[in-house]
């Protein structure tokens, strides 16, 4: 009997802690179907650790984080959080954001018990980027020297074919520059046997003439 007593009296001490500790949350929260039972500010890696009891199939919590409080930015910038329930990444969507504070709203399914929401910003304390990250990284090229030599081999090629037919454009292009003298050419012969014929024409017919009135 002693010993029921005294755990009774242990469960009664848990609970009230539990209960204190989940209403000290220094932040402002609505929960549907969620339960928060502790939470941890976890300052190394500035996350917010809640340890959940979900009553539902699907609970929802909407947290309301004041930025001097919970932030995460990137230089200067607003950037997103990182929420990981019982290990699996959890989408959010933040459905307001003011100068002062950022509103988030996620779903957690039945059977939660853990959820870290990472920052860059907890409390006073911020997280350490690490210099090598602002470097921007170095692409190494690999020269395939094989390939390389096929493509200036046929570049090449192409070449001595880009030459060739110019050439053979100017050879063609003479050609026809000598066909067009060779044909006014023929147009001036023509035209002066077409003169001569004409004379001769007019020469035969006098002679006719003349015979005839003889």
């Amino acid at each position: 009997m002693k010993n029921e007593f005294i755990a009774l009296i242990l469960v009664i001490i848990a609970s009230t802690i539990l209960a204190v500790e989940a209403s000290s949350i220094p932040f402002e929260y609505k929960a549907t179907g969620v339960e928060i039972m502790k939470y941890i500010l976890d300052s190394n890696d500035i996350e917010i650790i809640l340890d959940v009891y979900i009553t539902e199939q699907v609970g929802t919590l909407q947290l309301e984080l004041e930025r001097e409080f919970f932030d995460s930015r990137y230089q200067n910038q607003d950037d997103f959080f990182t929420i990981i329930a019982d290990g699996e990444l959890v989408p959010y969507t933040e459905i307001l954001k003011t100068r002062d504070s950022r509103t988030i709203s996620f779903n957690l399914a039945q059977g939660t018990e853990q959820v870290e929401i990472f920052g860059s910003h907890l409390n006073g304390n911020t997280a350490i980027v690490p210099s090598d990250l602002n470097v921007e990284p170095e692409v190494i090229f690999k020269e395939d020297t094989t390939k390389i030599r096929q493509l200036e081999k046929q570049i090449e090629k192409l070449k001595q074919e880009n030459q060739e037919l110019i050439e053979e454009n100017q050879i063609l292009d003479s050609r026809i520059f000598e066909l067009e003298n060779l044909v006014d050419a023929l147009e001036i012969q023509v035209s002066n046997l077409n003169a001569v014929v004409s004379e001769q024409v007019k020469v035969i017919y006098n002679w006719v003439l003349g015979n005839s009135f003889s």
